[in-house]
């Protein structure tokens, strides 16, 4: 019995990456749609709260009340922020806090910064993050940040780490925004 669950946790695990390596290596239909950012990442933090109050972490949102619109495959983004906040949550195993924040940037750019209490990571590890295979995680796969990466740069933004051990880390990604007309 003992093996068998591990036989299909392993299994499990397999899936994942194998799931993992087909979004990458696949072409997909990519619908783009004018999208409300600041809704997109509510809908996010819904999702993810249930497990927020289980590991006792709290999530604060900050927009401003002007929306920010953005042209996006809306389910490839939310996979992004998926990511960034699984990983935010993982970094804080005891609970804490993350502060999730969008603005404007610029006349044509906008931002959103996730910022955790976690136990951060070293400074001169934060380049490789997005790197195929590369991961502190125990069992990770370092496809996470990888997909998250070709995500953000196939929508013609950035992401940018910052972290110190003890404190937290910051995820910002920035987006090119839509003007409006008016």
């Amino acid at each position: 019995v003992q093996y068998n669950d591990l036989v299909l946790s392993e299994l499990e695990r397999i899936e994942s990456i194998t799931t993992e390596l087909l979004s990458l290596g696949k072409p997909q239909a990519v619908t783009l749609s004018q999208t409300n950012l600041g809704r997109l990442v509510e809908n996010t933090l819904e999702i993810m709260a249930p497990q927020a109050v289980m590991s006792n972490i709290e999530i604060e949102f900050q927009a401003p009340d002007e929306p920010i619109f953005i042209t996006c495959e809306q389910n490839q983004v939310k996979q992004v922020f998926l990511n960034i906040i699984k990983n935010a949550m993982e970094a804080m195993p005891s609970g804490g806090e993350i502060r999730v924040e969008l603005k404007k940037s610029g006349e044509d750019q906008c931002q959103v910064r996730f910022q955790d209490s976690g136990y951060g990571i070293p400074e001169e590890l934060l380049p490789r993050l997005g790197e195929p295979f590369y991961t502190l995680k125990e069992k990770g796969t370092g496809l996470g940040l990888m997909i998250c990466h070709k995500i953000i740069q196939q929508h013609h933004g950035q992401i940018h780490y910052q972290s110190k051990v003890g404190e937290g880390t910051t995820v910002t990604i920035r987006l090119k925004k839509e003007i409006s007309s008016s």
